[in-house]
């Protein structure tokens, strides 16, 4: 019999519904477990802890501190994910993709399945997917005992995707879905059973099975990271003003700025200047990143070589939301140089041919 630890945080997938409000309530973690037992077949053995209990739209990185001190054994039970057969997380789905990504990167050489889940709607409303989600998720670690950091949730047609915790981004707006950055997915549950998305730019199964023989956690992780060190993040938009932000008082120790799509941003004259506001963070000794850029072989708009020239470090083939988690970790660690561990390849975060993979703990 398999034997799995689940850790509550709350969210949509923990809470209930009362007179038209939806919040967490810690009696539908139990509720969560006992559908699990009404509706599957699997033989599994449940141990739980309740890390936090917040809808995720509340969730800071201070949250994901408590997270990790969890998934370390440092919880009120002392339990050690290691001493399991896998490790599900139910979360809430407004961040799911950045607390999926910060523990990705923290235990990319854990040798067990670390899933984590959320649900669309509570858990008592009829179009509710979190009971399906979470056998979904349990139902991989069983079947797969695939080693690294994953998530499950069903799609709109009904189908339990598998993504790559640091490759999953944003649900979308209007149907509440994830979906994996660059569209491919790790691959689909059928009846419990992963069916791979074989394409180059996924890893391999036998790199993924492969044992990483490495420390649970990250060695450039500190064994009490805090997160009190800022960092600013920053989405386009037309006639974005850069005077808005004014950094005499309190400044970010670092930056990320996503691009549009073809990786260009403003560069007209003015507040709406992006090489301007780069040059005003470079004399507040503040780092700034950019993502959103492909293949730097290929042509650039003038518009992007003007960016190019500026003093920024640029991020290729990575979501926003994986470099989001990621510059807080690197900013808020005993890491000697953030810019080299923001290049580096950690946990398949990074969009590359599999032939070119190279995870670099």
């Amino acid at each position: 019999m398999k034997k799995i630890l689940v850790i509550f945080t709350g969210g949509t997938i923990g809470s209930t519904i009362s007179n038209g409000s939806i919040n967490v309530d810690t009696s539908s973690n139990y509720r969560l477990i006992e559908k699990f037992y009404q509706n599957s077949q699997v033989s599994v053995e449940f141990e739980t802890l309740q890390s936090l209990n917040i809808l995720s739209e509340n969730c800071i990185p201070a949250d994901w501190s408590k997270l990790l001190q969890t998934l370390k054994s440092k919880n009120p039970e002392n339990k050690n994910p290691e001493n399991y057969d896998g490790v599900v997380i139910t979360h809430g789905t407004d961040t799911l993709a950045y607390t999926a990504a910060v523990i990705g990167y923290v235990f990319a050489g854990i040798n067990i399945p670390v899933v984590l889940t959320a649900s669309n709607y509570a858990l008592d409303h009829p179009e509710s997917n979190g009971a399906r989600n979470f056998a979904g998720s349990v139902e991989f670690i069983c079947t797969s005992n695939i080693p690294g950091v994953f998530a499950v949730f069903e799609d709109e047609k009904g189908k339990s995707k598998v993504y790559l915790a640091t490759r999953l981004t944003e649900a979308d707006p209007f149907n509440d879905q994830f979906s994996s950055f660059g569209g491919i997915d790790l691959g689909y549950l059928e009846k419990g059973v992963l069916i791979e998305n074989k394409s180059v730019y996924n890893p391999a199964m036998d790199a993924l099975m492969m044992p990483k023989n490495l420390p649970v956690i990250h060695p450039a992780v500190l064994d009490h990271t805090v997160f009190d060190h800022d960092i600013l993040a920053i989405r386009p938009y037309p006639g974005l003003n850069y005077k808005f932000f004014d950094f005499e008082k309190h400044r970010p120790r670092a930056i990320v700025h996503k691009l549009y799509h073809s990786a260009t941003a403003c560069v007209r004259d003015g507040n709406v200047s992006l090489p301007g506001f780069i040059d005003y963070c470079a004399k507040k000794d503040i780092d700034f990143y950019l993502t959103s850029f492909k293949n730097f072989d290929d042509d650039f708009y003038v518009t992007t070589r003007k960016l190019l020239g500026s003093d920024i470090i640029p991020l290729q083939n990575i979501s926003f939301e994986a470099a989001v988690a990621k510059l807080w970790l690197a900013y808020n660690s005993d890491i000697r140089n953030p810019e080299d561990f923001m290049k580096k390849n950690i946990y398949y975060e990074y969009l590359v041919k599999s032939s070119q993979e190279r995870l670099q703990f």
